[in-house]
């Protein structure tokens, strides 16, 4: 009977320990900044692991009673033996979390940021994964530069035009943001727009870049035309393949600032991909529906209008360029700079170019629709 007593006490207090440890672990790694909590989570890693390893050691060589703090006897030992695991296993968590934060999504996260990410693993919403190494199996592979292209044996007529617009990606993307340490990524034709969808799910898209996995996925619309150099399909997929770079390169840059990825907003993101994919091309001005920009700023706000009636590239793209006009290239630069001094991208925004946001939204395509109406009375006249 007192055995079971004090093996029922032992449960209490180790169950009581772990609600502790857990709630302080938490805070922690919420309040402190990524940097501080990564090196706790590699320490309370490392801890546990060597206590759980003394305390089996205890439990085979214990001679005479255990007794520390409440817990006492063999139960004792076990309870701490439960704890350091559990401790263990938290500590695991929270480093592959942080881990991810500080090598994909870059720094400076609010609490609730923080908070968000680390309940990834228990959310019901999953996305879906794509299967990136059924992708390139069986696929042929040329390396260039920092780039491996994978694609089948039909499609090797691709390469040196993949090559030739990497090239241009690579200078154009260095104008605008300088050097920047280059990752190892993958480029993985697919043979079709419906091809990438049934390997990704994304909807109506010629490309993507995955971010975490260094991934960039094009479609190929149509093999002949872009081999022979037929308009417009020659251009869509050159273009796609600068947009996507544009992509990788943007993020890779705003993480050497030790700025969250996502700090800046997504129409921002994709408007610096759309300006270098239609780099010095001349395209006649129409209207289009637009919306806020604060309508554009997260993944799930950008899919919600870009699948409705509403131009989201066209809208970021005009935005770019009209900040181009009114400033110059390094503008881009200087704003996200800016917000990674104030963790703030209205901020940074503002006091990199003396405007608000929302002197953008009423001025960026101002002058291309007085043109266009002057265009118009003139025609009518």
């Amino acid at each position: 009977m007192e055995t079971f007593k004090l093996v029922c006490k032992n449960l209490i207090y180790s169950s009581f320990t772990l609600i502790l440890l857990f709630v302080c672990f938490v805070c922690f790694h919420l309040f402190f900044h990524i940097k501080v909590s990564f090196a706790f989570s590699i320490i309370m890693t490392l801890t546990s692991f060597a206590l759980f390893c003394f305390f089996v050691y205890i439990l085979i060589t214990l001679k005479k009673t255990f007794t520390f703090w409440f817990f006492k006897g063999r139960s004792g030992i076990v309870s701490f033996m439960i704890i350091t695991t559990f401790t263990f296993f938290f500590s695991i968590y929270f480093f592959s979390i942080n881990l991810m934060i500080s090598s994909e999504l870059g720094g400076n996260l609010t609490l609730e940021e923080k908070y968000q990410l680390y309940l990834i693993p228990f959310q019901s919403n999953k996305v879906t994964i794509a299967d990136y190494q059924a992708m390139k199996k069986d696929k042929m592979v040329s390396s260039y530069k920092n780039v491996m292209i994978y694609y089948e044996t039909h499609e090797k007529e691709l390469i040196p035009i993949i090559e030739d617009v990497l090239n241009r990606a690579d200078e154009l993307t260095t104008n605008l943001l300088g050097d920047v340490h280059d990752n190892e990524i993958d480029l993985i034709l697919h043979s079709s727009i419906e091809d990438l969808y049934e390997k990704t799910s994304l909807v109506q898209t010629m490309g993507y870049f995955d971010d975490p996995n260094d991934i960039v996925g094009i479609a190929i619309t149509d093999l002949s035309d872009i081999v022979s150099n037929q308009m417009p399909q020659s251009f869509y997929f050159q273009s796609t393949i600068l947009h996507e770079y544009t992509h990788y390169r943007l993020q890779a840059y705003i993480k050497e600032q030790e700025l969250y990825v996502y700090r800046i907003p997504l129409w921002f993101h994709e408007g610096v991909a759309e300006y270098v994919g239609m780099y010095n091309v001349a395209h006649r001005y129409y209207p289009f529906q637009e919306t806020s920009f604060s309508h554009l700023v997260t993944h799930k706000d950008w899919e919600k209008y870009r699948l409705e009636d509403y131009d989201v590239y066209l809208q970021s793209y005009y935005a770019i360029k009209y900040l181009v006009d009114q400033f110059g290239e390094s503008i881009l630069k200087s704003i996200i700079i800016e917000t990674a001094k104030t963790n703030d991208f209205n901020e940074g925004f503002t006091k990199a170019t003396g405007i608000t946001i929302e002197d953008l939204q009423s001025q960026y395509i101002k002058e291309e629709n007085q043109s266009l109406q002057t265009k118009n009375e003139s025609l009518q006249h």
